[in-house]
């Protein structure tokens, strides 16, 4: 009799900016959802960086600088594989937290595997969480004006303790709280999630989970939330943008038809950089440590941009910026917020055998049980949104990875069920720090439905 368990590693993550298309994804179910959520009476601790000193730069190693190029490469990657004509908003650091945890229950070619996605090669798990606690404790300390919190958590099944090591190295490297409970109602388990959700983004993403998405067999939720927000540089005199100057234009959709958008405008000496067929321009936020960078192809061919994005390392682009004139900006306002599946975008990039049923290799999370346990990723999902207007913007990328498990392999073993969504638009945007170059939120703006 096979035994199955799952696993949620969820990565909640919130931003000036984040990844989504309108209407994608699972729905509420009104029918098997109650009415009203169950209330939290034990929250989940929140547990994260809060710096009260605010610091010059992100100091990194040279091997780390290294890690920076890796890891926007693999952001690049993970948003051409995403795009598919319409709106969209991701976190691909969001993704890093989520898949750099579960990284560390794993081993062999399934370790190797998700360190080689998120670029850190041969230098291996110590690495990575080394790198990964760095830019927790130093990037939300570059500019203490700009709101940006990066927390984790653990919500584990009190029937399947962790190991020591993992809880340790979870705990010192992501400062993740791990809660243990009563896994019996999936309805209580979804509003405990939930719950801390919104309390980690301030109320921007309130819903990630429903009852529904809670297999009767979860052993564990890991979970990130990396939330930002921030006003655009400038002052009550001279802010980035007026209301009063947002008017009705037309905006050129990709099929060539056009339709009628809120359209902010300005006129300033903004950086901007010219590349080979499309034009980069850099918007500040607060104290000039993060940006919004909007990527123009000089067509309307959007996914050409996202060709030659991987042909170009972001430092070369940061390095190609210049401030010698006066640029005339218009820039749609928008929101835009999703859920779709990632399975099939990360084993075209390489993720493979973690999805694979009796061959992943995830022996480093859960304590030994009498029944030997095998576990494998069951699915990838990320729930995202995005609000860009003239005070600023707010953004959240929550990525979910579901972790499947069987007692015993045997022939004829059922894949999971597999439902993908993606998304896409004419423009790329980006939101990263400066001082160390790291993309947290990428995305592309088609002009919406």
């Amino acid at each position: 009799m096979k035994h199955f368990a799952s696993i949620l590693v969820a990565a909640l993550m919130l931003a000036a900016a984040s990844c989504g298309k309108p209407g994608t994804g699972p729905q509420d179910d009104p029918v098997n959802d109650p009415v009203d959520d169950p209330v939290v009476l034990d929250p989940i601790t929140i547990s994260s960086p809060a710096p009260t000193v605010q610091i010059t730069k992100v100091d990194l190693s040279d091997t780390q600088k290294g890690y920076v190029e890796a890891g926007n490469a693999m952001a690049m990657r993970f948003l051409q594989e995403l795009y598919d004509g319409e709106d969209l908003v991701c976190s691909p650091l969001s993704l890093q937290y989520a898949l750099a945890m579960t990284a560390n229950g794993a081993s062999g070619e399934t370790l190797q595997e998700i360190i080689d996605f998120l670029g850190y090669g041969s230098e291996g798990i110590d690495a990575l969480n080394e790198y990964s606690k760095l830019l927790m404790e130093q990037l939300p300390a570059v500019d203490l004006d700009v709101a940006l919190k990066v927390t984790d958590a653990l919500l584990v099944n009190e029937r399947f303790p962790l190991l020591p090591a993992f809880k340790t190295t979870v705990e010192e490297s992501y400062y993740a709280a791990a809660d243990n409970m009563d896994f019996s109602d999936p309805y209580q388990i979804a509003a405990r999630i939930n719950e801390w959700a919104s309390r980690s983004t301030d109320g921007f993403i309130d819903k990630v989970l429903d009852g529904g998405d809670i297999s009767e067999d979860a052993v564990a939720f890991l979970m990130n939330a990396l939330y930002f927000k921030a006003k655009w540089a400038g002052t009550d005199y001279a802010p980035m943008f007026r209301e009063y100057a947002t008017i009705d234009d037309k905006f050129t959709l990709s099929n060539g038809s056009t339709k009628t958008v809120r359209m902010m405008q300005n006129v300033r000496s903004h950086r901007y950089a010219e590349m080979d067929g499309y034009k980069v321009l850099a918007l500040p936020y607060a104290g000039s440590k993060f940006f919004m960078y909007i990527l123009l192809p000089d067509g309307n061919n959007l996914e050409g941009l996202l060709g030659k994005l991987q042909e170009t390392a972001w430092s070369e682009i940061l390095g190609s910026f210049k401030q010698d004139a006066e640029v005339y900006l218009k820039l749609p306002k928008f929101d835009i917020e999703n859920k779709f599946k990632l399975n099939a975008a990360l084993e075209a990039l390489g993720v493979d055998r973690a999805f694979q049923p009796f061959a992943a290799q995830f022996d480093r999370m859960f304590a030994p049980r009498e029944e030997e346990t095998f576990y494998w990723i069951g699915k990838v999902i990320q729930k995202a949104r995005i609000s860009v207007a003239e005070w600023g913007t707010e953004a959240a990328a929550v990525t979910v990875v579901e972790m499947e498990g069987a007692t015993e392999a045997g022939p004829g073993a059922e894949e999971p069920k597999r439902i993908y969504f993606y998304a896409d638009h004419p423009f790329v945007f980006a939101i990263g720090e400066a001082t160390s170059g790291t993309i947290l939120f990428t995305g592309a703006y088609t002009g919406g439905v």
